[in-house]
């Protein structure tokens, strides 16, 4: 009842696709955000526009969030790449980039619910608030996303590293 390795290489391949999208999803939200944080239209002035952008950890995650998308989008390249050319080890490497997006993604949804926590925020207007429940309901998203990939992938990969391994195909067994 086993799948044969082009079937485990299409599932791969789906879920590169998938993981790309992730990562330009990611890379649109941070782009749109930097556009939004730095063209400040809220309407407590300038020199509270540049304390909210300064003293928030906000810009640090637009910033930050900006890299993931890009680091996102070059591994599911990667990705691709190693399952169309049967390189488990490449494959292997993906996990890497899904550990560090998931931990930073932790540390900021913390850090947000830490200051939430001491109404750090507090004379804020209602537009503050709002940003703030984007930038969590963000992080949380994404990181659900990203675990729901993880799993499947950690499942689909050693999968591909089996069959691969089993037919022992030419290709692979020179190149390590």
């Amino acid at each position: 009842m086993g799948c044969n390795l082009r079937s485990v290489v299409n599932i791969g391949l789906v879920i590169a696709v998938i993981d790309l999208l992730h990562g330009i999803a990611t890379l649109a939200f941070y782009g749109y955000q930097l556009y939004t944080h730095y063209i400040c239209h809220w309407n407590h002035g300038i020199r509270w526009c540049r304390y909210y952008v300064e003293e928030t950890n906000h810009s640090t995650r637009v910033n930050i969030g900006l890299g993931e998308g890009a680091f996102c989008i070059l591994f599911a390249s990667l990705l691709i790449v190693a399952f169309c050319k049967y390189k488990p080890w490449l494959a292997w490497t993906w996990l890497l980039k899904a550990v560090v997006v998931i931990g930073i993604n932790y540390y900021f949804i913390a850090v947000w619910l830490m200051e939430k926590s001491r109404h750090y925020h507090q004379f804020w207007d209602r537009h503050n608030y709002d940003q703030d429940q984007i930038f969590l309901l963000a992080g949380v998203g994404l990181t659900l996303i990203e675990h729901v990939i993880m799993f499947t992938y950690c499942c689909v990969v050693a999968s591909f590293t089996y069959k691969v391994r089993k037919q022992r195909v030419p290709t692979m067994e020179t190149d390590i």
